[in-house]
C-alpha cells in the first residue's frame, strides 16, 4: 500500500514530454480539420440554398359561373 512512484531520469521525462506534445498536436489539427469542414459544408448548402428562386402560389377563387378571372386583362366579357 505504501509504494512510491517509480523514479525516472530526466531524458525520459523530456521524451514523454515529447509525445504528449506531438499528441496534443495531432489533436488540435484533427479539431482544426473538423471545424473548417463543418464551415465549408454550412457554407455549401447556403450557396446551394440561395440558387433556387421562392415562388408563392396564391389560390383564386371562382366567380360562380365556373370562369376564373385571374389578372387585368380579361377578355371573356369583352369581345
Amino acid at each position: 500500500m505504501d509504494e512510491r512512484p517509480r523514479e525516472i531520469s530526466y531524458y525520459e521525462h523530456e521524451a514523454e514530454i515529447a509525445r504528449i506534445e506531438t499528441h496534443s498536436r495531432r489533436w488540435m489539427i484533427a479539431a482544426l480539420i473538423a471545424f473548417a469542414a463543418l464551415i465549408i459544408t454550412n457554407f455549401g448548402w447556403i450557396v446551394y440554398e440561395m440558387q433556387y428562386q421562392d415562388v408563392v402560389v396564391t389560390e383564386s377563387t371562382q366567380d360562380g359561373s365556373g370562369v376564373n378571372v385571374i389578372g387585368d386583362n380579361n377578355t371573356w366579357d369583352n369581345p
